[in-house]
C-alpha cells in the first residue's frame, strides 16, 4: 500500500548525510559516526555536555527539481525524540543544484535514549505552499546510549529466581519471561527450574549440547515475537504516514517487516499492519507471517534441520555399537 498525494511528488532519492558532530565545540571522533549504518554513537561522551550540534547536508536530483511543477524548494532537518516527546525543525541554507546543508541541534535535557534526524523538502504546488515534496530515503539516529555507531542490540539476559522476585513471582513456573515494558528489554531466564541453567550455561555431553541449542533457538524464537508486539502496538499511522516507534521497537519493526511483505518498503508494510489492527482484522495471516521472521530470525531452520541429523547419526552410533 503506497501513500497517494493529491499532487506532483519528488521520484528520485533524497540523501540525507550527517558530515560533522561536535560537542559543545569539541569535535566527535568520526569513528563514531556510521555512514553505512546511519548511526551517531554518543554513548563515549564522559563530560557534561550542554549543546551537541550536528552537520547535515541533503541532496535530491537537480534535474528533477528544475523539471517538476514545483515552486521555491525548501529544506529542513526535523529532530525528533520520541520518549521526550520532543520534535524541532531547522532549516538548511540552499547550496544550489539540489543540495541543502546546515546544522541540527541536540540540547541536552531534551534527549535521553535516541533521537531521529529526518529530513524534508517543502515547495509551492500550483499556488499552494508549504507542500511535502521529498523526504529523506533514510533517517539518521543519534544514540544517547550507544557505544559502538549500529543500530543492531543484542538483549540483555539475566538469570532470576522468579519464586523470589516481585514482578516475577506470578510466573514462577515459566523458564523465561521477556520484560519490553521499559527501556530496552530484558530477557529474564527462571534459575529455580531445576537443571535449567546447567544445560543452557554448561553442557558438556553431546545430548546436552543438543539440548541447549534447540532451547535457545526456542528461547530466540520467542523473544522475537514478543519484542515485535511489542513495537507494533507501539506504533501508529498518522495522515497515511507510518509514526515509527523509535529506538529499539524500531530497530525490531526494520529487520522483521522484510519478511512480511518482501515486495513494498517498510514504510508500507507498517502502514499496512497498524491498518490490519485498527481494523481488528483476523490475525492468523498476520501470526504466520510473524512466526516465519521470527523462526528466519532466530535461525530455528537450521537449528532444527542440524538437531534432527545429529539424532540420526546419535541412534545410528549406539544400534551399530
Amino acid at each position: 500500500m503506497k501513500s497517494v498525494f493529491p499532487y506532483p511528488t519528488l521520484v528520485g532519492a533524497v540523501t540525507l548525510m550527517a558530515n560533522e558532530v561536535w560537542v559543545d565545540n569539541i569535535k566527535l571522533n568520526l569513528k563514531l559516526i556510521s555512514d553505512d549504518e546511519r548511526v551517531i554513537a554518543l554513548h563515549s561522551i564522559k563530560r557534561d555536555w550542554n549543546e551537541i550540534r550536528v552537520k547535515v547536508s541533503v541532496e535530491a536530483d537537480p534535474a528533477e527539481l528544475a523539471a517538476g511543477v514545483w515552486e521555491s524548494p525548501e529544506c529542513v532537518a526535523v529532530v525528533r525524540n520520541r520518549r521526550t516527546n520532543v520534535r524541532l525543525s531547522f532549516p538548511l541554507h540552499h547550496d544550489g543544484a539540489g543540495r541543502w546543508s546546515g546544522e541540527v541541534e541536540l540540547r541536552r535535557g531534551e534527549h535521553v535514549g535516541r533521537c531521529e534526524i529526518d529530513a524534508w523538502i517543502a515547495a509551492e504546488v500550483k499556488g499552494v505552499g508549504g507542500r511535502l515534496v521529498g523526504w529523506a530515503e533514510s533517517r539518521w539516529s543519534a544514540d544517547f546510549e550507544a557505544k559502538q555507531p549500529t543500530r543492531q542490540r543484542s538483549i540483555k539476559m539475566v538469570w532470576k529466581d522468579f519464586p523470589d522476585h516481585p514482578f516475577l513471582k506470578e510466573f514462577r513456573d515459566d523458564p523465561w519471561i521477556l520484560d519490553a515494558e521499559s527501556g530496552d528489554p530484558v530477557l529474564y531466564l527462571n534459575s529455580s527450574l531445576e537443571g535449567f541453567r546447567a544445560v543452557l550455561d554448561g553442557a558438556s555431553s553431546a545430548e546436552r549440547k543438543l539440548v541447549r541449542e534447540v532451547m535457545a533457538t526456542q528461547i530466540a524464537s520467542e523473544a522475537w515475537t514478543a519484542m515485535f508486539n511489542s513495537a507494533l502496538y507501539a506504533s501508529a499511522v498518522e495522515g497515511g504516514e507510518p509514526e515509527w516507534p523509535g529506538g529499539w521497537q524500531e530497530d525490531v519493526l526494520r529487520r522483521m517487516l522484510p519478511d512480511f511483505f518482501p515486495d513494498i518498503s517498510p514504510d508500507e508494510a507498517l502502514v499496512e499492519l497498524v491498518n490490519r489492527r485498527v481494523r481488528g482484522e483476523s490475525g492468523s495471516d498476520l501470526h504466520a507471517r510473524l512466526m516465519h521472521s521470527a523462526t528466519l530470525h532466530s535461525k530455528k531452520q537450521k537449528t532444527v534441520a542440524s538437531s534432527v541429523r545429529t539424532l540420526a547419526r546419535m541412534a545410528d552410533s549406539k544400534e551399530n555399537a
